[in-house]
């Protein structure tokens, strides 16, 4: 995406670029440009107003009203680059707390005795407490972000189904 208001008069330049919005020489990442929207100018005004709020402060910018298409158009795209990122934030964290999580809850390697048989069997990632469905549950959520391979899900999944 790349957009460019072009000032006039004393009106500066303003730039929308997938990482930043820019106003003259400076220039505001992403992450922190919100509320990003137009106001209204004075009445048969040649000029209308981009409004955003960024690092808390409140910043108005005049434009020519001639490209407030293509402001609409930036901005729409802006904000959709924001959500995308957005998106991506929130399932980067839920990857990371639910692998943890996935972690936290395995034994380490060793014999286990079974009741049923009166004999010792090695088991690898015993799991206490929890049901083998829901694990499989988080299970394809991992494979499904990337964190786990077909081939370690596929394992894990009749480990804890009890499938040969």
């Amino acid at each position: 995406m790349y957009y460019q208001i072009e000032g006039y008069m004393n009106m500066e330049t303003i730039t929308f670029e997938e990482e930043s919005l820019s106003v003259g020489d400076q220039a505001y990442p992403i992450d922190e440009v919100e509320q990003l929207r137009i106001t209204n100018a004075p009445l048969f005004a040649v000029y209308g107003i981009l409004a955003f709020r960024a690092g808390g402060r409140d910043i108005s910018v005049p434009f020519p009203r001639s490209a407030i298409d293509k402001v609409r158009r930036a901005i729409h795209e802006f904000e959709h680059e924001q959500e995308v990122r957005r998106k991506n934030a929130d399932k980067e964290a839920r990857a990371v707390s639910g692998a943890s999580a996935f972690r936290s809850q395995d034994i380490p390697e060793g014999k286990i005795t079974s009741a049923d048989a009166g004999q010792s069997q090695p088991h690898r990632h015993q799991h206490v407490d929890m049901d083998p469905y829901e694990e499989v549950k988080k299970l394809k959520e991992l494979l499904d972000m990337g964190i786990l391979t077909e081939e370690e899900f596929q394992a894990k999944k009749k480990e804890l189904l009890g499938l040969p």
